[in-house]
């Protein structure tokens, strides 16, 4: 069990959660995050007098990680899938200006930003380029570690693995690429045929195209009421999520138990702990007939 994929389900939002795995990392091993600031800026810093701050809010703004020492600072701005804030970054380099010691800021980011701001950072970096930043410190580290207690050399085997089961890695294509992708299409084309099924039964009134985005890829059923589909950072999971065009439409008394099914937490199944890859064909759209069906009974009974 991974202990940051185990706390990922909890509440926090997405990049508050990043943002808070990663000063995890770096308060805990000060050698690597010397090691990255290095790297990244050219820069060196006193380890020995080494504070990891999260979320340092000013006037104008909150910035998401905080690395201050005697001689630098250096700010962390964290990007997993929303995008800048009008004038974010100028604001946030207009702040640094007025700070006391002499200070560095950093865009950390999932994907390429087109936005001219990025000019106002010192770095801009990929969190795939983080990956392969942390397996460098390892390799190059080897006395570090023989030495260091197996807690740190835990915590970063740990965060490397989680990096990769979110896929942002930076990691070589491997030969399942081609048959991994017929794969995956074949699975979109399989929850498109039970949909059309379903809307055959008047389960559902109607379904659209398959969608492919960045992150995911899935249906919209019945005028983007709800979604189905298959979320990148578990590809394992097919899930099912409740819109909020469609919350919006009853009392919300109506849908405590139904919150947790939204798109932050939606129901799902499980492909391992079914066996679903073991499965024939046919039994394989049953199983996702039977699921998606199930979900929408349960949602119709929350509105009767």
């Amino acid at each position: 069990m991974n202990i940051f994929k185990t706390l990922k389900r909890g509440n926090q939002r997405e990049e508050e959660f990043f943002s808070a795995s990663l000063a995890i990392l770096l308060d805990e091993i000060p050698e690597f995050t010397s090691f990255l600031i290095e790297k990244l800026l050219n820069n060196k810093i006193d380890v020995k007098n080494l504070e990891i701050k999260l979320e340092e809010s000013f006037s104008d703004g909150r910035i998401d990680i905080a690395i201050k020492s005697l001689n630098l600072d250096v700010y962390i701005e964290n990007k997993i899938s929303a995008g800048l804030g009008d004038f974010q970054l100028e604001r946030y380099s207009n702040y640094l200006k007025t700070r006391p010691n002499e200070t560095r800021l950093i865009l950390l980011t999932r994907y390429y930003i087109d936005d001219e701001s990025i000019n106002y950072t010192d770095k801009h970096v990929f969190w795939s380029e983080l990956y392969s930043l942390i397996e460098s410190f390892k390799k190059s580290k080897l006395d570090y570690r023989k030495v260091e207690d197996d807690t740190k050399i835990y915590l970063l085997n740990q965060f490397l693995d989680f990096l990769k089961d979110e896929n942002m890695s930076d990691e070589k294509v491997s030969w399942e690429y081609s048959e991994g992708v017929k794969s995956f299409l074949n699975l979109l084309n399989m929850i498109q045929s039970v949909l059309d099924q379903l809307e055959k039964e008047k389960v559902i009134n109607n379904y659209g195209k398959i969608n492919i985005g960045i992150d995911w890829a899935g249906i919209y059923i019945n005028q983007q009421d709800f979604w189905v589909g298959v979320n990148y950072s578990d590809l394992h999971e097919l899930c099912l999520s409740i819109q909020d065009s469609f919350i919006k439409k009853y009392d919300d008394n109506k849908f405590e138990n139904l919150k947790r099914h939204t798109s932050d937490t939606p129901y799902g199944y499980d492909f391992n702990k079914t066996y679903f890859l073991a499965f024939s064909k046919e039994e394989q759209k049953i199983a996702i007939y039977d699921f998606i069906k199930a979900c929408i009974n349960d949602i119709n009974k929350s509105i009767q």
